[in-house]
């Protein structure tokens, strides 16, 4: 098993950051069209890319404007990660410009987590220019279906 560790800096103070990362009102302004999010320890997570992929999973931790930590799957079977098998933590620390979000995505199997690697590379991007503010633009992967375990030889 591999994880996928990002640190990324963004321009907004961390009650921004968490209230886009916990609000499904504004989390489908850089995430995914549909989102239905209950920020509470046991509370479903789920949302809907649009091609059509669903990730779906439950909150585990969550410290307002600190900490979020959720499970993660996807639904399409072929994937091979289902809903709830791995494990998103947030951290979330302010700093003199901003917010530093560091993510940990624990429990892929290397290919799989090189794979999640780059679309988090795009979330995390397109979170930091709507909490700056910015228009994120086009989503970059919308056309793009998740990688199944076949695709990347681990099937």
């Amino acid at each position: 098993m591999k994880l996928v560790d990002r640190v990324v800096h963004i321009d907004a103070d961390v009650e921004d950051v968490y209230a886009l990362l916990t609000e499904a009102e504004r989390f489908v302004a850089w995430m995914a069209p549909t989102a239905t999010l209950d920020p509470n320890p046991g509370g479903v997570i789920t949302w809907t890319h649009l091609n059509g992929d669903v990730v779906s999973g439950r909150y585990v931790e969550v410290v307002p404007n600190r900490r979020v930590v959720f499970t993660f799957g996807w639904e399409r079977p072929d994937v091979e990660v289902p809903p709830g098998s791995t494990t998103v933590e947030i951290d979330l620390r302010p700093t003199r410009t901003g917010t530093e979000l560091h993510l940990v995505h624990r429990g892929l199997p290397g290919p799989m987590a090189d794979a999640h690697a780059g679309g988090w590379d795009n979330y995390l991007r397109r979170l930091a220019d709507v909490a700056a503010g910015l228009e994120p633009g086009p989503d970059a992967l919308a056309a793009e279906r998740v990688p199944t375990a076949k695709s990347l030889g681990l099937a």
